[in-house]
C-alpha cells in the first residue's frame, strides 16, 4: 500500500509585546534605573508571565525600558516591553503584575502590541515633568521673569558633570516648552517642562532648575528640595507628542 503524502505545515509565531505603563511612587523613587529594572523582571517572573530569554547558556530576559528615571524623582509613565514567548490578555497580565510588585510600584496600563511595534527604548524622545518648588526659593513672579528670560536665551550653556568627563552643553535646544504658576493648590510656585528624553538626547529637569533658580535669584542650593513628577513620555510625530501606548498596531483578544 502506498502512504499518503503528509505535508508539514510550518507556522511563523508572531512575537508578542507587552508594553506596560508604571507609576513609581514613595519609596520606590529612590531606586536607581538598574534596581528599578530588576525588580520589574522578578515581579514578572513572579507574575507567571510566559516570557522570552535569548541566550542559550546565560538566558537573559528579552525587555526593553524608558530613559532612566532620575534618583529621588516620582513618575506615572514608567514604560517596560516584555517579550512574551505566547498570548496572554492584557488584563490578565496586569492582574499577575499586581500581586507580584512591591509596594510604590503600580501597573497603570497593559497593552499588547503588534510585530511591528518598535521596542519602547527606541521610540521615547521627550518627557513631561511638573516641579513643586520649596517656598523658600522665591515668589510666582520671580520664577515667571525666569523662565521668560530662559525662554528669551538663543543659547543656555551648562557644565555637565559625569564620571568620565565633564563638557559643556547648550540645555536650549532640547527644551520645549516652559512655565510657571501657582499649583493647583494654591500653596506654592510649580514649573511645568517638556524636555529632550530619550533617542534625540537628554535634558535633566535638574539642570533647567539649575539655571532658573540663579535667574529667579533663589538662595543656593535651594532648588534641590524641589519634588519633581515625571507626568510623561512620548515620541515626537511632527508636531504631536503621542504616547508610545498608542504607536503600533495593538494584538486583538484571542
Amino acid at each position: 500500500m502506498s502512504c499518503p503524502h503528509r505535508y508539514l505545515e510550518f507556522v511563523t509565531v508572531e512575537p508578542l509585546r507587552l508594553r506596560v505603563q508604571f507609576a513609581k511612587r514613595g519609596k520606590a523613587r529612590y531606586l536607581s534605573h538598574s534596581e528599578f529594572s530588576r525588580t520589574l523582571m522578578i515581579s514578572a517572573r513572579r507574575a507567571g508571565l510566559p516570557l522570552q530569554y535569548s541566550g542559550k547558556y546565560r538566558p537573559r530576559m528579552k525587555v526593553s525600558l524608558s530613559p532612566p528615571l532620575p534618583i529621588g524623582v516620582t513618575s506615572e509613565c514608567e514604560l517596560v516591553d516584555f517579550f512574551l514567548e505566547q498570548y496572554v490578555s492584557p488584563a490578565e497580565a496586569e492582574q499577575a503584575l499586581e500581586r507580584s510588585l512591591p509596594d510604590g510600584i503600580q501597573v497603570v496600563r497593559c497593552r499588547l502590541m503588534g510585530s511591528d511595534a518598535k521596542p519602547v527604548g527606541k521610540l521615547i524622545d521627550t518627557a513631561a515633568y511638573r516641579v513643586q518648588l520649596p517656598t523658600e526659593t522665591g515668589n510666582e513672579g520671580d520664577w515667571k521673569r525666569a523662565v521668560e528670560i530662559f525662554l528669551g536665551m538663543e543659547v543656555v550653556n551648562l557644565e555637565r558633570v559625569q564620571p568620565r568627563r565633564t563638557r559643556v552643553v547648550d540645555l536650549r535646544p532640547g527644551v520645549h516648552e516652559l512655565e510657571a504658576g501657582i499649583g493647583p493648590d494654591g500653596s506654592g510656585v510649580e514649573l511645568f517642562m517638556v524636555l529632550d528624553d530619550g533617542t534625540r538626547g537628554t535634558v535633566k529637569p535638574s539642570e533647567v532648575l539649575r539655571v532658573l533658580a540663579d535667574l529667579a535669584g533663589a538662595a543656593e542650593g535651594s532648588w534641590r528640595d524641589a519634588l519633581v513628577h515625571r507626568e510623561g513620555l512620548f515620541a515626537r510625530r511632527g508636531g504631536r507628542l503621542v504616547s508610545p501606548l498608542e504607536l503600533g498596531k495593538h494584538r486583538p483578544a484571542v
